[in-house]
């Protein structure tokens, strides 16, 4: 190892020489005696064969216990010759001599020969097998019970020695954990490289800049970053992406896109890319330039403990506390799909106070992928601190095939790209349509979630066009509070302008017949309610609200 290391003959090799060569070196001289002791107590032949055990001739009651042995396992063979002659079997074939733990030695007869030794009353059956009949002559019997008496003799002896050979290597567990951390740090260094050198499209040296005195400035920038191990999979054509995480810009994206569409992988490979950066690695991308971070926390899988009574939304909220408790300014959170494990109004409430926690009170870089479509408003209540981004896919609608349905099938091609956007569907049907789900059931349940993802749709579109007033950046103390307090104001004129809809169209309909007169008189008066000045509504948000 050391020469190999001597070879490399560049402007590192003092380098090299410093972490690891002197410390290698070092190791040479601390186990000279150590490794002199090893090769002359232990049988280095008899551990190739996974048998640990002292050097006979390292102890004189060893030696003598040892050549006992021999002899008796010579006593022991030439009774299996003097057996095979006397029963006429062929050793080696039709019969062979074997051993067994509680058994020892003994003889075994192949099923077909069985008969010859039929009645013989010397030879004794120790069991039938498929393998065969095992038996053992009277004289056999007595030289393996002799046989195991004497290795268990071996085995007090050399305890012995073994406790002296402990005791004399524990004094050397300081080296031995310094050339573990040795070998350790020349493991990772010398994988980084080789996954670098041998990536099918090459790493590049990430950049560092410091953190401004005001804190200001810097982020996290990859340029055409890929998945390290998905890169290196066979037949994986892998879809490069961008991070572009600033300060004063956006510090939190939320990631929203199809099931399958990347969204994990992406989250996950900013994770290992800045992880792999900060240990002194080439990362995969075309350019990389960051600022330390502090730390990298992921809330990121699905999985319970049951040995501990933990759920899986109970073991998803211990990770979301360590993070909030944990995480600083200067720290890298990535969030997948936070409460998913609840039901759905919970998990949007929970993933909303977190992200804004995160995002206001925190400051941290953060990636959160999510199916919470909602909560891609929170770009519009804190701009330069949130965005939004969506992983593509191109839907292409065809005729139902084999279903009663009369909905368009659709199928769904992933594009793998992440961009600036909002995707407000999963797409979850058409993943579940592609692994083989009856057709009719797939028809029922996009019928029946048909009307919801319509309703959730228009509300992501009604935040959009709202534009919620946020103060400048140079009011940046109070922009949460104002942002909070436009949004509540927003909510109470919708909420006491329902309120009269609801109670003219109920006074209207009493003059008219049914139904019908309800619901005239209840389009009659939301339409009275969104042309007043007061609510100041542009003619999209009319529009959307009336969908809706």
């Amino acid at each position: 190892m050391i020469n190999q290391l001597y070879r490399s003959k560049s402007k590192h090799t003092l380098l090299l020489e410093h972490c690891f060569v002197k410390d290698l070196q070092t190791a040479i001289r601390n186990f000279s005696k150590f490794v002199q002791m090893i090769e002359s107590t232990l049988d280095l032949e008899a551990a190739k064969e996974n048998e640990f055990i002292v050097r006979p001739d390292f102890d004189e009651a060893l030696q003598s216990v040892k050549e006992h042995l021999e002899a008796v396992e010579a006593d022991i063979f030439r009774e299996f010759e003097e057996v095979a002659s006397k029963v006429g079997l062929e050793p080696g074939k039709s019969i062979k001599l074997e051993s067994a733990e509680g058994v020892g030695y003994f003889l075994r007869v192949t099923l077909k020969m069985e008969k010859q030794i039929r009645g013989i009353s010397w030879l004794k059956k120790v069991d039938m097998q498929k393998a065969g009949v095992r038996c053992q002559s009277t004289e056999m019997s007595r030289l393996s019970e002799r046989h195991n008496a004497l290795k268990e003799e071996y085995a007090k002896t050399q305890m012995c020695i073994v406790k002296e050979i402990l005791a004399v290597t524990a004094g050397y567990l300081e080296p031995l954990y310094a050339l573990g951390n040795c070998t350790a740090q020349l493991d990772v260094v010398v994988s980084l490289a080789v996954a670098a050198v041998s990536a099918p499209k090459p790493y590049v040296r990430p950049r560092f800049t410091a953190h401004q005195l005001d804190g200001s400035g810097g982020g996290v920038h990859l340029r055409d970053f890929r998945h390290p191990c998905l890169e290196f999979q066979d037949g994986v054509s892998v879809i490069p992406n961008d991070v572009h995480l600033e300060r004063g810009k956006q510090i939190f994206k939320t990631i929203t896109g199809p099931n399958m569409g990347g969204k994990s992988t992406y989250i996950r490979g900013t994770g290992v890319v800045v992880a792999m950066a900060q240990a002194g690695s080439f990362v995969p991308a075309s350019a990389a330039d960051l600022i330390p971070v502090d730390a990298i926390m992921a809330r990121v899988g699905a999985a319970d403990c049951q040995l501990r009574g933990i759920s899986t939304f109970m073991a998803e909220m211990l990770e979301t506390a360590a993070v909030l408790r944990l995480a600083t300014r200067d720290s890298l959170v990535i969030v997948d799909e936070l409460g998913r494990g609840t039901s759905t109004y919970d998990g949007f409430g929970l993933a909303w106070a977190i992200s804004e926690h995160l995002a206001c009170h925190v400051g941290c870089f953060s990636l959160f992928a999510t199916h919470f479509h909602e909560l891609t408003s929170l770009a519009h209540l804190l701009p330069g601190l949130v965005a939004n981004y969506r992983v593509s896919a191109e839907v292409f609608q065809h005729s139902p095939s084999g279903s009663s349905s009369n909905i368009p099938d659709s199928d769904v091609v992933m594009l793998y790209k992440v961009e600036p956007g909002v995707c407000d569907r999963s797409y979850g049907l058409q993943v579940a349509r592609s692994i083989g789900l009856p057709s009719d059931l797939v028809a029922e349940a996009e019928a029946a979630s048909a009307q919801e993802e319509k309703v959730e749709s228009l509300w992501v579109r009604l935040g959009e066009s709202m534009g919620v007033d946020v103060p400048s950046s140079s009011q940046e103390k109070n922009q949460t509070d104002v942002g909070a307090l436009s949004a509540v104001v927003v909510a109470e004129r919708l909420r006491v302008g329902l309120e009269e809809v609801l109670e003219q169209a109920l006074s209207n309909s009493n003059k008219g017949d049914g139904e019908l007169a309800f619901r005239n008189s209840l389009t009659n008066a939301a339409m009275e309610m969104l042309n007043r000045p007061s609510f100041g509504f542009d003619s999209t948000v009319k529009e959307l609200l009336m969908d809706i």
